[in-house]
C-alpha cells in the first residue's frame, strides 16, 4: 500500500506556504546588518549607572523611563567611573536610534538597521556603547529615541560593563532555560526517528502518526529557535542583533501553525475548528511580512497579532482536551496527547500573564516546561508504539524466513529454489555453475518397514550431509518428498571429490534408526549442455538423477543390503 505524507492538498499547501515564509525571513534577516557590538575581551563587575535629564546632574530619572508622552528623540546624561579600552555602556531599553556625545563631540551613533530602504526595530533590546580610557570621568550625553511598541518601550537598565561581563551573567540566567530547550530537541529528534523507523517496518502506521511526530519535531525546532534568538547573548556573540531579531519573530509566529496541526492530528472531532485556527496563524505570518516589506509597519508593532493568536490557540487547545465525550472515543496515545495538551495550556496561560505583566520573570522557562510534559508524554507514546513496531517486524523477518524454509530439514524450500531461479535468469550465471537434483533412494521403503520417524530422520540426515559437504553452495534445498536441489560453482574435477565426500558422509551416517544413507543424483552445467537454459539444466540433471535411481532399484541385491543396514 503507498503511503502518503501529506493527507489532503490543504496540508500540502499549507506546509509549503509555511516554509516559504520561513525560507523568506531566514533570507531576509541575513541581509540586515549592525555593528553596534565589540569584541570581547574581559570580564569585570558591572556598575550601575544613574541617569540625569540635565548636564549638571542634578535631575535624575526614574528607571524604568518611558517617553512616550514625550517628544520622539530626548536626552539624558550620566557620569562614567573609571574605565578602560574595553568597557562598553550596556543601555537596556527598546530603542530606535541612540548617540552618545562626549564634550559636544558625537563618538557613537546607532542607527536603524536597514535593507533596501526597510527599516527594523528587531534586537534592539540592548545597546553596548564602546568606550575608552579617555572617557573616565566624563559626562556623557545621551540621545534617544524609543520604538514606537504597543507594549510600550522604555529605558530599564544602564551599567558600565564588557561584553564578556554581559555575556557572562546572561548565560547564567537563560543557561536553565536553553537547556531545557535543548532536551525538547533531542526529545524530538528521538520522536521523529521513532515514526520513520515505524513508518518503514509498522504496515499498520497511519498518516496520523506521522502529522504528530512532524509537528512535534517542528514545534520543538521553533521553541528552541525562540528562546536562543530571545537571550541577546546570540546577537552580541554574531555581532548582528537584527539578524537575531528576525529570527526571533519567525519563530514565535511560526509556533501557533505547527501546534494547530499538531492538535488536528490527535484530533478529529474538532478538525475544522482547528483547520481555522491554522489558516489564521498562516495568514498572520503572511501579514506581518507584507506589512514589514512594504515598510508599513515592524515587527514588533505587529507582535499583539501573534499573540491574539496563540490565546485563540490555547482556548482551543484547552477546550479540545476538556472535551472529555470526544476523549472517551479516541486511542489511548491520543488521550495521553490530549491531556499533554491540557497541561501545556495551562503553563502558556501563566507564560502569557508573565509576559505581560511581569517581563523580569522568566516565563519562558514556564512555557518550554510546559511543551516539555507534553511531548514527553508523545516520546512515551513512541516508545510503546517503537517497541511494538520491533516485535511486529521481528515476527515479520521470522514468517518471512519459515515462508523459505523447510521445517523438517531446515533448509530452503520450493519457493526459495524459484526465488534463486527468477534471479539467476535475470543476472545471467557461469557455465560452471552446477545444478544438482539429488534423491535419497528406499525412503518409501523405510517408512513402510520402520514408520515415518525412521523416514523423517533419513531425511535430515540427508540435508546435514549435504550441508557438511557443500557450506558454500548457492542453494540447498528440499523440494518435496525425498528430493532435494543443490547449486554450486565449482571446477567439475573438484565438485566430484566434493561429490564423493557427500556420498561417504551419507553412507557412514549413522542416527538412531538410520545407520546408512543412500542417495542418487544428477549433474547438469553449460559444459556439459552448452547454450541451454536454467529449466533445461534442471531437466537435464533430473533425467541423470533419475538414471541413476534406476540403476540403484535393478540391484535388488544393494537394495536389500541397503535395507539390512537400516536394521
Amino acid at each position: 500500500m503507498k503511503k502518503e505524507f501529506f493527507k489532503s492538498k490543504f496540508d500540502k499547501l499549507t506546509y509549503f506556504i509555511t516554509l516559504g515564509v520561513m525560507c523568506f525571513y531566514i533570507v531576509f534577516a541575513f541581509s540586515f546588518k549592525d555593528s553596534d557590538t565589540k569584541k570581547i575581551k574581559y570580564v569585570t563587575p558591572a556598575k550601575t549607572l544613574q541617569l540625569f535629564f540635565d548636564e549638571e546632574l542634578t535631575q535624575p530619572v526614574k528607571l524604568p523611563f518611558n517617553n512616550n508622552k514625550s517628544e520622539d528623540t530626548f536626552s539624558v546624561y550620566t557620569k562614567l567611573p573609571n574605565v578602560r579600552d574595553s568597557n562598553v555602556i550596556e543601555i537596556h531599553g527598546k530603542y530606535k536610534t541612540l548617540t552618545a556625545r562626549l564634550r559636544g563631540n558625537i563618538f557613537y551613533v546607532s542607527e536603524l538597521p536597514s535593507f533596501l530602504g526597510i527599516k527594523t526595530y528587531a534586537g534592539r533590546n540592548t545597546c553596548f556603547i564602546p568606550l575608552s580610557n579617555v572617557c573616565s570621568g566624563e559626562v556623557i550625553k545621551l540621545s534617544i529615541s524609543l520604538q514606537d511598541n504597543p507594549y510600550g518601550a522604555n529605558i530599564s537598565k544602564v551599567k558600565v560593563s564588557t561584553l564578556a561581563t554581559y555575556i557572562n551573567e546572561n548565560l547564567k540566567r537563560c543557561l536553565p532555560t536553553c537547556i531545557l530547550a535543548a532536551l525538547l530537541f533531542v526529545c524530538a529528534l528521538f520522536s521523529l526517528n521513532a515514526f520513520i523507523f515505524s513508518y518503514l517496518y509498522q504496515s499498520k502506521r497511519t498518516i496520523e502518526d506521522l502529522d504528530i511526530s512532524v509537528e512535534t519535531f517542528l514545534i520543538s525546532v521553533s521553541i528552541v529557535v525562540w528562546i536562543i534568538t530571545n537571550f541577546d547573548v546570540l546577537g552580541v556573540l554574531l555581532g548582528n542583533m537584527a539578524f537575531v531579531g528576525i529570527i526571533n519573530y519567525l519563530a514565535f509566529t511560526s509556533m501557533p501553525i505547527f501546534f494547530a496541526a499538531f492538535l488536528c492530528a490527535i484530533n478529529k472531532k474538532h478538525r475544522f475548528m482547528l483547520r481555522a485556527l491554522q489558516i489564521i496563524a498562516e495568514g498572520n505570518m503572511i501579514f506581518q511580512v507584507a506589512m514589514f516589506v512594504t515598510g508599513t509597519r515592524d515587527f514588533t508593532q505587529m507582535l499583539f497579532l501573534t499573540h491574539v493568536t496563540d490565546f485563540l490557540g490555547i482556548v482551543m487547545t484547552i477546550y479540545v482536551a476538556f472535551d472529555f465525550a470526544y476523549v472517551k472515543k479516541i486511542t489511548r496515545e491520543q488521550k495521553v496527547l490530549c491531556i499533554g495538551s491540557a497541561i501545556f495550556g495551562i503553563f502558556a496561560v501563566l507564560s502569557m500573564i508573565l509576559f505581560l505583566f511581569g517581563r523580569d520573570m522568566n516565563y519562558m522557562f514556564l512555557i518550554t516546561i510546559g511543551f516539555f510534559i507534553l511531548f514527553g508524554m508523545h516520546i512515551l507514546t513512541s516508545l510503546l508504539k517503537l517497541s511494538t513496531s520491533l516485535t511486529e517486524h521481528s515476527k515479520l523477518l521470522e514468517s518471512e524466513r519459515n515462508s523459505y524454509r523447510d521445517q523438517l530439514t531446515s533448509l530452503g524450500n520450493r519457493r526459495l529454489l524459484y526465488r534463486k531461479i527468477a534471479k539467476l535468469e535475470a543476472m545471467g550465471f557461469d557455465n560452471d555453475t552446477n545444478f544438482i537434483m539429488i534423491d535419497v533412494n528406499g525412503l518409501k521403503v523405510i517408512n513402510d518397514t520402520f514408520g515415518h520417524d525412521a523416514g523423517d530422520e533419513l531425511l535430515r540426515g540427508t540435508a546435514i550431509c549435504m550441508t557438511e559437504a557443500f557450506p558454500d553452495a548457492e542453494l540447498i534445498c528440499r523440494l518435496g518428498g525425498d528430493e532435494f536441489f543443490i547449486i554450486i560453482k565449482e571446477d567439475q574435477n573438484i565438485l566430484d571429490r566434493r561429490m564423493k565426500r557427500f556420498t561417504h558422509y551419507a553412507a557412514n551416517w549413522n542416527g538412531e534408526t538410520i545407520k546408512s544413507i543412500s542417495i542418487s543424483y544428477g549433474i547438469a552445467n553449460r559444459e556439459k549442455y552448452p547454450g541451454s537454459s536454467i529449466s533445461e539444466l534442471q531437466k537435464a540433471a533430473d533425467t541423470e538423477m533419475y538414471q541413476a535411481k534406476s540403476n540403484f532399484y535393478k540391484n535388488k541385491s544393494e537394495l536389500s543390503e541397503a535395507l539390512d543396514g537400516r536394521r
